[in-house]
């Protein structure tokens, strides 16, 4: 049967997640919000064509397993070290991964090998939240400071004014 009322990037060949394809979950849903069930590193692994050594996550929800690269690992990290209440080493442990709610997103200036061709970033929904009574410039040092790996609720409250009950909504 012909379709032909349909997005032209629906039936690619794709191994794994790609921003496409997150980026069509948050238009048809309004977010992309996955469960981490498995973290781990790999050799060899048959990325849309390429073998590629990285770090992997699959997830509960039936979709595509995702390669995690250096700055949403960061992302990752930082929202585990919060959400558990952990050393930044216990954060890196890949098992401390399993269970954690992520949200993705699709940025168009992700860069890859010097060209901006767009790309998946994790966002830390945690943190998002407490966005009520920050100012643009506040939240944007928080998330910064998030991805940097440098975060803390004691940070937040300190060097963007957070009362308790925006702390509590994180």
């Amino acid at each position: 049967m012909k379709e032909t009322n349909i997005d032209s990037m629906k039936y690619r060949k794709s191994t794994h997640l790609a921003g496409i394809d997150v980026e069509t979950i948050v238009n048809e849903k309004g977010s992309c919000v996955l469960t981490i069930k498995e973290a781990y590193y790999d050799k060899g692994v048959d990325v849309s064509g390429n073998k590629s050594d990285g770090y992997f996550i699959e997830f509960v929800e039936d979709i595509k397993p995702m390669m995690v690269n250096s700055i949403n690992r960061k992302t990752i990290n930082a929202v585990v070290k919060e959400a558990k209440k952990c050393t930044s080493a216990e954060s890196r442990f890949l098992p401390n991964w399993i269970g954690m709610q992520i949200e993705l997103s699709f940025d168009e200036t992700v860069k890859m090998m010097g060209k901006t061709t767009g790309g998946i970033r994790v966002k830390p929904t945690q943190f998002i939240k407490a966005k009520q009574g920050l100012t643009d410039a506040q939240f944007d040092k928080a998330l910064v400071s998030i991805t940097n790996g440098t975060f803390t609720s004691e940070k937040l409250k300190e060097d963007f004014i957070l009362t308790d009950e925006q702390l509590g909504k994180l």
